[in-house]
């Protein structure tokens, strides 16, 4: 079994190459890299360039798409066009994989063949060292819509998200109008159509770091998180609705921007 791995870049120099080699150290080798370049003006693609025969000394197929500076969106769905294989896995260009991801969520897609969607735990480093552990399965509930919960809380960390190429294209890819949050919007879109499993591992680390685009700035990241949950509102309770704008409202983020 054969994935497309996908990691959008952006002026990402200064990071790329430990997120590289944390692919490059994978034990499941049955895979292929589509880097999608976000139009950067540093030396990321001569990075990617150098780091390519590496891949092909692993026989691994190298794939770097250099794009006009259009978001993160747009890159994605551009590598989804050229990807070769059935089934996609994301990594973000500074985030990291252990040794194991792919080999552990290879085996859990051949446990189950109903599945479409497999996710892990992940830790989340901060730019001060300490580490907080996202166990996302405690927010999953099999028996319950799968959507429902998603609104309520986005569990679906785009690190950790191996899923079928199908299952994007037949729900529009991702919504290239947003600069960040635009994979919470495909997740919603998706909603009940997804069989997911979570693995009880924690098999990646986000990394805290200045400058993040889905960080930055407050007011557009909210702006489209609103737009995105109205447009969802009719699908799920509207109990969970009311939660979700008010948890929205309070959250420190947001308390942030109002005063900075």
């Amino acid at each position: 079994m054969y994935i497309s791995v996908i990691c959008p870049t952006y002026n990402s120099s200064t990071f790329i190459s430990k997120t590289i080699e944390s692919i490059l150290d994978q034990t499941y080798c049955k895979f292929e890299i589509i880097f999608s370049d976000d139009g950067s003006t540093d030396e990321t693609i001569n990075i990617l360039e150098k780091f390519k025969i590496r891949f092909q000394e692993k026989k691994i197929l190298v794939k770097i798409i250099k794009n006009q500076h259009k978001g993160p969106g747009f890159a994605r769905n551009e590598a989804i066009k050229v990807a070769s294989y059935e089934w996609i896995a994301f990594i973000d260009s500074d985030d990291l994989w252990t040794k194991d991801k792919l080999k552990e969520t290879v085996h859990e897609i051949k446990k189950d063949l109903t599945v479409n969607c497999v996710l892990h735990r992940q830790i989340f480093l901060k730019q001060n060292k300490k580490q907080k552990y996202f166990d996302f399965d405690k927010y999953y509930n099999f028996n319950k819509p799968l959507k429902n919960q998603l609104y309520k809380t986005n569990f679906f960390a785009m690190s950790t998200i191996v899923m079928k190429k199908k299952l994007i294209i037949d729900n529009g890819g991702f919504n290239e109008f947003f600069q960040n949050a635009q994979d919470y919007d495909l997740w919603l879109r998706i909603g009940n159509s997804f069989k997911i499993q979570i693995i009880k591992k924690y098999l990646g680390y986000n990394l805290e770091r200045a400058g993040n685009i889905t960080s930055r700035p407050y007011h557009r990241k909210f702006k489209n998180l609103f737009c995105i949950l109205y447009q969802n509102k009719n699908d799920v309770n509207y109990l969970i609705v009311l939660y979700r704008f008010i948890r929205i409202i309070f959250t420190l983020e947001w308390f942030k921007f109002i005063f900075m």
